[in-house]
């Protein structure tokens, strides 16, 4: 009995034994990009940033394009607008905030400066319920970014497409200085359609502050009109040079004028959870690099890439950031932010995103950035007046 009994526990520990796990080897930590969250937006030394610099195969060069020429002083758009072949290169299909307008989180409340720099004054202006975040492939300061569309303009606002008749509500309070068509001052064509404009009863660093509303199918405020902050101005239309019904936004800082534009995702509050990324890229001289693509990769957080290029050089940029990229509406965490300089060069650094504030960053350059001169005016032919591409700026 006490040999069966001692084969059986002998057979059952060796089964034990047989079963047991291997020991798991814990996986090599990687150090990440120890990179400040927020760097001072003034002009920064080529020593001063830590750099990780890579030569890649497959990187394209920074294209080289020609500036659209714009009088700063003219409040509508003209000429026939930068048609560059390289913009169409960027297109990353559903690169957009990746939830549905149904699960979208509300907008924190405004005004809201967690980051002593950040101005986050205007709400946006359409309401939750509705789709208020813009076209994710024509973003301020480019032109378009999809392969199936023709380069257009410059975007100087943001679009926000929508049914037709979605309420446009007053972005903040002021009072109405123009409601009605706005047509160019040197052709008369209404490009911009319907339009709102507000001049708000409020200054920022010492300056005047205007919101643009184009595009839209009826008005309900006239000038002169005193409005509050949400109130119902206007609603979305295609009037005006469209190709569908849209609103189309504007933050003109200083003066009302199309030159005077300014990027409003650095003037709308971002959804609860998400924050901002705006970058300056630089070159060894502190000049900023126009028209260089720049590439936004998540690293720990469910979402797409997304792709732009910086802005063209007929864009002013915030007067605090000095930016010259923006990627808004992008949920909390952590990203890596690649940019591509001359000679197939990429600059590549890693921020952390926090709700309801901008991350800034400054990238530096080893070479010295010479933009492409801009082209003298060139006579047109007899009989054609050049401005069948004029317009405001157009969207599906």
């Amino acid at each position: 009995m006490k040999t069966i009994r001692a084969l059986f526990i002998t057979l059952l520990l060796l089964l034990i034994s047989c079963s047991a796990p291997e020991p798991v080897t814990p996986p090599t930590l990687i150090p990440l990009v120890d990179t400040p969250v927020f760097q001072s937006p003034e002009p920064t030394a080529p020593g001063d940033i830590a750099e990780r610099v890579v030569e890649t195969e497959t990187a394209v060069s920074t294209p080289e394009l020609t500036p659209e020429t714009v009088d700063p002083g003219i409040p509508t758009p003209e000429g026939s607008g930068v048609r560059p072949q390289e913009a169409q290169q960027l297109f990353v299909p559903n690169a957009g905030p990746a939830l549905s307008d149904e699960e979208r989180p509300p907008t924190m409340s405004v005004p809201l400066s967690i980051n002593p720099d950040d101005h986050y004054l205007l709400i946006r202006p359409i309401p939750s319920r509705s789709r208020n975040y813009d076209l994710e492939w024509y973003p301020f300061g480019n032109d378009v970014l999809r392969t199936d569309l023709e380069p257009y303009r410059i975007h100087h606002g943001l679009d926000f497409p929508n049914d037709t008749g979605t309420p446009v509500l007053a972005a903040s309070s002021g009072t109405v200085i123009h409601a009605g068509p706005l047509p160019s001052p040197r052709n008369g064509v209404n490009y911009y359609g319907n339009t709102v404009i507000i001049e708000h009863d409020w200054e920022w660093a010492d300056q005047q502050v205007f919101t643009l509303y184009a595009h839209t199918l009826e008005l309900f405020v006239t000038v002169g009109d005193q409005v509050d902050q949400g109130q119902l101005i206007a609603g979305v239309g295609s009037s005006g040079e469209v190709s569908g019904p849209h609103l189309h936004f504007e933050v003109r800082v200083g003066q009302n004028l199309y030159g005077d534009a300014r990027n409003p995702m650095l003037w709308m509050a971002p959804y609860e959870g998400m924050g901002t990324i705006a970058g300056r890229f630089v070159d060894r001289n502190g000049r900023l690099i126009t028209s260089a693509q720049v590439q936004l990769r998540p690293v720990n957080v469910p979402i797409a890439s997304r792709a732009q290029l910086t802005y063209h050089d007929v864009i002013q940029s915030d007067i605090i950031w000095n930016e010259n990229f923006v990627f808004g509406d992008l949920p909390a965490g952590k990203y890596e932010v690649l940019l591509t300089g001359i000679d197939n060069i990429q600059y590549l650094r890693e921020l952390e995103v926090r709700p309801g504030q901008t991350t800034f960053v400054t990238i530096s350059t080893n070479f010295e950035f010479i933009p492409t001169p801009t082209p003298g005016p060139i006579a047109t032919p007899e009989g054609d007046d050049g401005d069948e591409d004029e317009g405001g700026e157009n969207s599906n």
